[in-house]
């Protein structure tokens, strides 16, 4: 977030139109994209934490492409996007040996050295980066947030999605039922590698100019706090974005306390809330008290079926039982 710092002057500015600046705007569609580019991975059980490396590829691509061979924005940045998913496929090979702890410290290596590639080449600019990009308004990186957001949101809850949620939760027993975990796992990435590199265009024809350290680390940890505070979901991935980008923005007291607030409530979530803010089962639960009330009330105003076909029995009569011998005498 502190690379996506928002550049509106805030002289005579309400909270409210601050909000509702271009900059803002630009950095929360960003971020957004960014964020959902973790999800897929994440969802799959695959932690790589390399996408701000894809972002880089998205980013200088689209650059080099718009600056050196005038292609129009639209069409560099889609080819940026492609460069992000096509760069994923050499490290996906990496979730075929190694897992967890191992594979997001191998993708941080991955991003790593995409980075001092682009340190060191002086196509790009080296350290010193590339400038001289056409701007590309926001409206239209606000279009594509919101359209990644609803084609993300579709296939999360796809057959696709699902498939892609069951095997993180256990590729084992995902495989037994006959899915590709592989072939799933390279897909997940590929989708995260196309929308790092989109929001790595988006944000090289906002702004301008860009540099190796627009890349760095940092953005992998405001990827995670995104996801902690909202949850692994679509919505959730938004919500998290949305919020921990405008909060430093909006209220000027807390900007140079934003990483002590965002350590502060990643912790609190983690112990209170530790599946975010839009986990999926609370998403769904909203839908299903609903459906409940209006069964029940189906129920208690007609008549089950089996009362009307069985009539009443009469109770039986009492069985009258002999005299004996005794009781005669008496």
């Amino acid at each position: 977030m502190t690379a996506f710092s928002a550049s509106a002057s805030r002289q005579g500015k309400s909270d409210v139109e601050l909000l509702l600046s271009e900059p803002i705007q630009a950095l929360v569609a960003i971020n957004v994209l960014l964020t959902l580019s973790l999800l897929f991975p994440f969802a799959t059980g695959v932690w790589s934490l390399g996408m701000p490396g894809f972002m880089a590829v998205g980013a200088y691509a689209s650059s080099w492409l718009t600056v050196t061979h005038q292609w129009p924005i639209g069409l560099a940045i889609a080819a940026g996007a492609v460069a992000g998913a096509l760069v994923t496929l050499p490290f996906a090979m990496l979730t075929l040996r190694i897992r967890e702890i191992y594979l997001a410290i191998a993708t941080l290596a991955a991003a790593e050295l995409i980075l001092l590639f682009f340190s060191h080449y002086k196509g790009t600019g080296a350290v010193m980066g590339l400038t001289g990009m056409p701007y590309l308004d926001v409206h239209w990186i606000v279009g594509l947030a919101v359209a990644a957001i609803a084609v993300a949101s579709l296939l999360y809850n796809s057959r696709l999605g699902k498939a892609l949620v069951a095997v993180g939760s256990d590729p084992v027993v995902a495989s037994c039922h006959g899915l590709n975990v592989p072939a799933l796992q390279f897909t997940a990435l590929a989708i995260g590698g196309a929308l790092a590199g989109l929001a790595g265009g988006c944000f090289a024809h906002y702004y301008s100019f860009i540099s190796p350290a627009n890349f760095g680390f940092h953005r992998t940890t405001d990827i995670l706090m995104f996801l902690v505070v909202g949850g692994l979901t679509p919505l959730g991935a938004v919500l998290g974005a949305t919020v921990l980008s405008v909060i430093p923005q909006v209220v000027t007291s807390l900007e140079k306390w934003a990483p002590a607030l965002y350590g502060v409530i990643v912790l609190l979530m983690a112990i209170y809330m530790p599946a975010g803010l839009l986990p999926k089962n609370r998403i769904t639960g909203w839908l299903r008290p609903r459906k409940g009330r209006r069964g029940g009330a189906a129920v208690a105003t007609t008549p089950p079926a089996s009362r009307k076909a069985q009539p009443a029995t009469p109770p039986a009569p009492p069985v009258l039982r002999p005299a004996t011998e005794g009781s005669d005498h008496a």
